[in-house]
């Protein structure tokens, strides 16, 4: 059972003792590699550059492949099991004491040092035979495309912990999974799949084949719709702090870009074999927090799109086939999600709206088919390293449409819109017979369960709801349930809600597109967030932004500039992390047109 404690954790940054903790614990980790980067490159034997030249014998691939390949796929998922485990900790208890405080952050620290160790291993490892195509790190020194995005994902990951510590001290901590420096952490995380694609196809230019890895090509994809999927952890828990529309724009994405990149990488059957990775990576997610009796993330299995793109890959060849893919699986594969929501989901794609769901699903999906078609040629180019004969433009035009069009889609879907004013919830509170089970008690407090009656004074957005669900959480536990109709507006709570102790209790309502809002029911005294107690009483609630309750500890007294600085300065790391894996693909998919073949002693 997970314990916390009944005070109020601090709201603010890490304590002093804790960064210098964290500091060492980086220092131990990137010392020893420092050392054997010099080493290596001053011509000397290492143990390490053994068993990279070992590794590269049993797999076929380049001493500068192999190994990182390892180290990366150990961090990866030391990485997102320390994910999968954070978030419903955070869900069932609340912020923590620190970050060093809860147990999940230490596979998460050591995971992404880890992915960004694993492209400096790739780059201190490059010697021999080298792809034609290679980056300058210094005299004598070249390595692959491919190590370089593993190393700048690696450290966009490593950047956002010192840089989640800053933001809690400026603005509060955000307990959410897409706040801005988790996003950070998240995606530098898995975005060393792509860094692993490049260097895969690099490697096959240098000569590797074999079987495993001619397999490596869905499975790599499969890896990155497993780390992709991460950013829909909220939504597969139930508890997600954005439109639902995100999601069904993410879906269509992911799988489109995922499923088709795999699709041609292998012939057919790649598709599958995306899936595959995905459901056997999440089950793997799932241990620790079955052990801990935490809530385990739900998915959706992506397998009815990838048996339309399965078909569609039959049917179709040629430039036509991305926007066939991309619109099949975003009409007739998301429907099938939506049958697969109804059963997996904690909070189903409501039938309603599925018209609006089927065309931003849609449009996501033909983006993320452009995507993977871009990313799947440019994986050939570099593998078959000869000169490109097709302009520039006509290489990848498809590729930024459809990276520009997913970027304006999510732009339109991702922001949380305020509750129109006047928008009142009636509430009328009675005693309940018996409360629920709690997973991990935290808090204390006398136990008191309430049902609630609920008048909404707009019975039209009620009845037009994307959710409407009586909401319970961080006090042991989470809840979240549909409210039944009783009539015009009025709704019941189909389970006793918690009001007492650590516990936040309310009314979350969530209508297409974008409006997100709560009426709250409980909630303590938070010093340290400067929060004051909501008493649990019948009356008239106002209906407020559900971020201004879903993170009371956010600060309200930071100046806007400050919030427009931070949020700018993330944005640029996070869109310069994309620039590079653009260029670095280009760059290296160039072929003979710009140097021969670089080989190193």
């Amino acid at each position: 059972m997970l314990l916390a404690q009944e005070n109020s954790p601090p709201a603010g940054g890490a304590q002093f003792g804790q960064i210098v903790v964290a500091l060492l614990m980086f220092l131990l980790v990137f010392i020893p590699l420092a050392i054997f980067v010099l080493r290596t490159r001053a011509g000397k034997r290492t143990l390490v550059g053994r068993l990279a030249d070992w590794s590269g014998e049993l797999s076929g691939l380049p001493r500068w492949a192999a190994l990182p390949m390892f180290v990366a796929f150990l961090s990866g998922m030391s990485a997102l099991i320390g994910v999968y485990w954070d978030v419903p900790i955070h869900m069932e208890l609340g912020r923590d004491e620190g970050p060093l405080a809860n147990p999940s952050h230490y596979p998460i620290y050591f995971g992404l040092m880890g992915i960004f160790a694993s492209g400096v291993l790739s780059a201190a490892l490059a010697k021999g035979k080298l792809p034609k195509r290679t980056f300058k790190l210094g005299p004598h020194w070249r390595v692959p495309m491919g190590s370089v995005q593993m190393m700048l994902t690696g450290l966009v990951g490593i950047a956002g912990f010192p840089l989640d510590d800053v933001w809690h001290r400026l603005f509060g901590q955000d307990v959410t999974e897409w706040g801005p420096t988790h996003v950070l952490m998240i995606g530098g995380g898995v975005g060393v799949v792509i860094g692993l694609q490049l260097l895969l196809a690099e490697a096959r230019q240098a000569g590797a084949t074999g079987p495993l890895v001619r397999l490596l090509g869905p499975v790599l994809a499969g890896a990155w719709m497993m780390g992709a999927s991460a950013f829909l952890m909220e939504f597969d828990l139930g508890v997600p702090q954005f439109p639902m529309l995100a999601q069904v724009v993410l879906v269509g994405l992911i799988g489109s870009w995922t499923l088709v990149c795999g699709r041609l990488s292998w012939g057919p059957g790649g598709a599958l074999i995306v899936v595959a990775v995905l459901l056997v990576s999440r089950a793997v997610f799932s241990i620790i927090p079955l052990v801990a009796d935490l809530h385990v993330a739900s998915l959706l299995p992506y397998a009815a799109e990838a048996v339309v793109i399965e078909v569609v890959a039959l049917l179709v060849r040629g430039p036509l086939f991305p926007v066939v893919a991309g619109l099949a699986s975003g009409t007739l594969g998301l429907l099938g999600e939506w049958a697969f929501s109804q059963w997996l989901m904690p909070d189903p794609w409501p039938a309603a709206d599925l018209g609006l769901f089927l065309a931003f699903g849609a449009a996501a999906s033909v983006g993320g088919a452009l995507i993977g078609v871009w990313q799947y040629q440019r994986i050939e180019d570099v593998a078959a390293g000869s000169r490109l004969e097709r302009a520039f433009g006509a290489r990848h035009a498809a590729g930024l449409v459809g990276a520009l069009g997913v970027v304006a889609l999510m732009a339109a879907v991702a922001a949380p819109l305020a509750p129109p004013p006047g928008l009142t919830a009636d509430v009328r509170l009675t005693e309940a017979a018996a409360g629920q089970e709690i997973s991990n008690p935290h808090g204390g407090g006398t136990p008191r369960w309430v049902d609630a009656t609920v008048t909404i004074s707009r019975p039209d957005l009620a009845d037009d709801a994307v959710w409407l669900t009586g909401f319970a959480w961080q006090g042991g536990d989470f809840y979240s349930a549909p409210l039944e109709k009783l009539g015009p507006g009025v709704y019941r709570t189909a389970e006793p809600l918690p009001v007492f102790g650590q516990w936040k209790a309310g009314i979350r309502l969530h209508v297409a597109n974008r409006m997100m809002a709560l009426a709250p029911i409980y909630a303590p005294a938070d010093p340290a967030a400067n929060a004051k107690v909501i008493t649990a009483e019948s009356g008239k609630r106002d209906f407020v932004s559900e971020i201004s309750f879903l993170q009371r500890e956010r600060k309200t007294d930071t100046p806007l500039v400050l919030w427009t600085v931070a949020y700018v300065a993330v944005g640029l790391i996070f869109a310069g992390m994309w620039a590079a894996f653009a260029w670095l693909y280009a760059a290296a998919a160039a072929g003979d047109a710009a140097r021969r073949r670089q080989t190193a002693s």
